[in-house]
């Protein structure tokens, strides 16, 4: 019996697969998974024909961390998830800030269309110069 899948995305490690020597795909939670890391990473004007898809996130990480930039963030990522990301039905967004290694950590808790489950994706966004 053959696995069907509900959702699929190109791996963008591009890494081939062992037996068809095609790009690997994610699936289903890897696959939204992959789709929100990329939303969240991707700067303003990095896509050539979508130069509107940016949360601006890089832009705030050399500010001073405070409320401000907690609420800021949140709601940048909300809207990134609600603009971009149809197969995400809800999001809980949870940040910390790591001073020791000058990053600051995402959570998101997310529930993916038509797949059960709560699903969960860390990131750690870093301050580099």
């Amino acid at each position: 019996m053959a696995t069907e899948y509900k959702y699929s995305d190109l791996d963008l490690d591009f890494t081939a697969n062992p037996i068809t020597k095609d790009i690997s795909l994610k699936y289903d939670v890897e696959a939204v998974k992959r789709s929100l890391r990329n939303l969240i990473f991707t700067k303003k004007n990095e896509r050539f024909f979508r130069p509107d898809i940016s949360g601006g996130i890089h832009d705030l990480l050399f500010e001073n961390f405070g409320s401000i930039q907690t609420v800021t963030i949140r709601s940048r990522i909300e809207n990134l998830i609600q603009n971009y990301e149809p197969r995400v039905t809800e999001a809980k967004i949870e940040l910390y800030e790591k001073r020791e290694q000058n990053t600051l950590q995402i959570d998101i808790y997310f529930r993916v269309r038509n797949i059960p489950g709560m699903q969960e994706l860390t990131l750690d966004l870093q301050r580099v110069r």
